[in-house]
C-alpha cells in the first residue's frame, strides 16, 4: 500500500496518479505495465513516486483497491442494511441478493473488470494477491462482512468448525476460477453470479 506520504498529498495529485496508473494497468496488465512511462505520464519525478509508493506492486494494489471501492461505492456493508434476522432462510436470501448486486456493480465498471482480468492472470501463487489480500482483510468493508457472518455462525446458519478468515480465502480461490471461466467465454456473467452464490452458501453453510 502507498507510503504514509502519500495520504497527505494535494487531492488533485492524488487523483492524476490513480487515473493515470489504473489506466495503464487495465491497458497493459501489472506486468505489462511500465512503472517509468506511469511516472513520465504522470508528471513526476522518479524520487517523488517512491517517495510515495515502495514499488509498481503497491501501486497496483492501491489501484485496485481504490477502483474496488469506487465500483462498489453505493453499496453499504453495514450491518444496519442487513436484516440481522434469525431466520435462516431470510438470511441466506439477503446474502444472495448482496452478493448479486455486488457482482453486478463489478461487472458495470469500466475500469475495474480490466484490472481483475489482469490480475487473475497472475494466479493466486503471484505475491501480489497475498498483499492484496492482507490489505482487504485491514478495511472497515472488511469487518462489516465479518459480522455479518458472524451473525450468521450465531443463528446457526453459517458453520463454526472453520474460522471464517479461512473460509474467506478459499472463497476467493473460488471468485479467481469463476473470472477465468467468463474470461475464457465458457461462464457469462449471469452464471458467475448464480454460481458464486451456489458455492458461497455449500462453502459456508452449516453443517445439519
Amino acid at each position: 500500500m502507498p507510503l504514509t506520504r502519500y495520504e497527505s498529498i494535494d487531492e488533485t495529485l492524488k487523483a492524476r496518479i490513480l487515473d493515470v496508473s489504473k489506466q495503464e494497468f487495465a491497458t497493459h496488465g501489472y506486468e505489462g505495465a511500465s512503472y517509468n512511462k506511469i511516472i513520465q505520464k504522470i508528471g513526476i519525478s522518479k524520487g517523488s513516486m517512491y517517495y510515495y509508493f515502495e514499488n509498481k506492486e503497491d501501486l497496483f494494489v492501491t489501484c485496485f483497491l481504490d477502483a474496488f471501492a469506487r465500483a462498489t461505492g453505493s453499496f453499504d456493508f453495514a450491518k444496519a442494511s442487513f436484516p440481522l434476522t434469525e431466520d435462516k432462510p431470510t438470511y441466506w436470501n439477503s446474502i444472495k441478493a448482496m452478493s448479486s448486486r455486488q457482482w453486478n456493480d463489478v461487472f458495470q465498471h469500466p475500469v475495474l473488470m480490466p484490472l481483475m482480468r489482469h490480475l487473475v492472470s497472475l494466479g493466486t501463487d503471484h505475491p501480489i494477491f497475498n498483499k492484496l489480500n492482507a490489505e482487504c482483510e485491514g478495511l472497515r468493508e472488511y469487518g462489516d462482512i465479518m459480522a455479518l457472518l458472524e451473525h450468521g455462525v450465531h443463528i446457526g446458519a453459517i458453520r463454526d468448525d472453520v474460522p471464517l478468515h479461512v473460509l474467506i480465502r478459499m472463497n476467493t480461490e473460488y471468485e479467481v476460477w469463476l473470472l477465468k471461466e467468463m474470461q475464457e467465454g465458457r461462464l457469462n456473467e449471469q452464471q458467475v453470479v448464480d454460481k458464486f452464490f451456489e458455492m458461497f452458501k455449500q462453502l459456508f453453510e452449516a453443517r445439519r
